[in-house]
């Protein structure tokens, strides 16, 4: 008797795709299908309200109406291009980070990290605008200053030439710390005698320099000179043996004309017919607001105290005494006041330290003062992944003959980093929504902006509405950022996915 083969078929609906989801997390027992039901009944109820509210009574044209003014500000319209292809710059450099970072590790990832590196740069640019030098111009400049720098203590400029000097002598301890070529030491060392006599007429001007003492200025040239030597001699003896730095020196040197160039000279004259063109039309910080400076804000503080925070990290366990001290002092200190008390101090405090004729806009004052209270709490998170790893590493690593910087840069930090994403992360995020506290100071964040909106006739009583608006900006935006650190967990094992 022949036997009949039983047919195959697909597995039942209940146990594959969304019913079996839902059977799974939802009602997998009577406890939770009570819990789900009870959930279901507070949401229908709620959100019957809110629906109701949201189609029928709310004014939504306080954020129709106003989205431009909440999403740029006072920005000039004619500009707002800018600030599109600044976030089209992010968007581009943020998908292509993404894809890069799938893949295998590559060279495309030195590239990406450079576009993140000179990004700030030209966001910067597109966003103030920038002022170019004309032929005019700088003939001027040239003869006015860099053929006459004795004038600089006169415009209270002598900073340029200190400046300068510690360059150069970077530069040139570089040099001796990495290249064994008699020649290259011997070129590094005429460049720099050469600048030291191109800043002569300056260096014989008397100036006030120790407790008041009166000596030439070629003196605090001099030992600037010479402890950027020794600063650049160390470094370049760690760096020697990492690959692409000594390629990088000669780039250096060519780069040091147009450079000492730009410190020696303001391009900023008083005669019009040799006054700098504008490139891009100037628009000051001061009247930037709405999203855009909540972004802005955001970005930098989170950009700038990253290193800063690492740097603070390192130098409280450093071994040495002053260093560790006032790491320590600053990061106590700066963690012991809320972040209000900071932006007040950043805003009344910090010019009272500053030379008169140097003026700070309040917006940069309030992106310094964010910057080092999250670098503040950065410097304690990266502390604790810094202990995380074991010291049996680090002594390997030093019997293999890695200098302390190859040790830190290459051995402790990746790990140390790694194990600390979610707490650095959460950090970011909470600095993100700390931007709305920049409103009490005066600026005109989206908050702000949005205050000022329904004290308007039209819109009075809309207070709901633009507060939910500001309130899912800050949603979205936390949410995508929380996503991405997920993302790079999973990618670097620090969680299963």
């Amino acid at each position: 008797m022949a036997q009949t083969r039983p047919t195959s078929g697909k597995p039942p609906v209940i146990s594959i795709g969304f019913v079996a989801w839902l059977r799974e997390n939802l009602f997998s027992s009577l406890a939770n299908t009570l819990l789900t039901l009870g959930s279901l009944a507070i949401l229908y109820f709620a959100g019957r309200s809110f629906l109701t509210w949201a189609f029928t009574q709310a004014n939504w044209g306080a954020v129709t109406g106003n989205l431009k003014v909440l999403t740029w500000g006072r920005y000039p319209e004619a500009q707002v291009w800018r600030l599109g292809v600044s976030l089209l710059i992010l968007i581009v450099l943020g998908v292509i980070t993404w894809r890069v970072w799938r893949g295998e590790p590559s060279t495309s990832r030195r590239i990406v990290l450079l576009g993140w590196a000179i990004s700030p740069v030209v966001l910067t640019i597109l966003i103030r605008g920038v002022t170019l030098p004309t032929p005019a111009t700088i003939a001027n400049n040239l003869g006015y200053y860099l053929f006459r720098p004795d004038v600089l203590p006169l415009l209270e400029q002598s900073w340029r030439g200190t400046s300068a000097m510690i360059w150069v002598g970077l530069l040139l301890g570089l040099t001796r710390g990495m290249i064994e070529s008699r020649r290259a030491r011997l070129a590094a060392l005429i460049a720099s005698a050469a600048a030291l006599l191109f800043l002569l007429p300056l260096g014989l001007q008397i100036e006030p320099w120790i407790f008041g003492l009166k000596i030439p200025f070629l003196i605090p040239l001099l030992v600037n000179l010479l402890l950027a030597t020794l600063i650049g001699q160390a470094a370049g003896h760690s760096l020697a043996n990492v690959g692409g730095v000594q390629g990088a020196l000669p780039w250096l040197w060519g780069l040091s004309v147009p450079l000492l160039l730009i410190l020696l000279t303001t391009f900023d004259v008083g005669v019009a017919s040799v006054a700098p063109v504008e490139a891009l039309p100037i628009v000051e910080p001061n009247i930037w607001s709405g999203i855009m400076l909540t972004l802005v804000l955001a970005v930098v503080s989170i950009v700038a105290s990253f290193p800063i925070g690492v740097l603070l990290a390192l130098g409280r366990r450093s071994k040495l005494p002053v260093v560790r001290w006032v790491c320590i002092l600053f990061i106590e200190v700066v963690r012991g006041v809320p972040l209000i008390t900071i932006l007040f101090m950043a805003q009344v405090m910090l010019p009272l330290f500053l030379p008169l004729e140097l003026s700070i806009d309040r917006v940069v004052r309030a992106m310094a003062g964010m910057t080092l209270f999250t670098a503040a709490y950065l410097a304690e998170i990266v502390r604790g992944g810094l202990q995380a790893v074991h010291q049996e590493q680090v002594e390997a690593a030093h019997a293999l003959g890695l200098s302390e910087i190859l040790v830190t840069g290459l051995i402790v930090l990746p790990q140390a980093l790694r194990a600390v994403i979610p707490p650095i992360m959460g950090q970011f995020v909470s600095m993100f929504k700390d931007t709305s506290l920049v409103a009490i100071v005066g600026l005109l964040d989206l908050l702000a902006v949005g205050q000022s909106v329904i004290k308007q006739r039209e819109y009075l009583g809309a207070v709901r509405e633009i507060y939910l608006f500001a309130g899912l900006f800050y949603f979205v935006v936390s949410y995508a950022m929380s996503t991405a650190s997920r993302r790079l967990e999973i990618q670097l094992g620090v969680v299963e996915s």
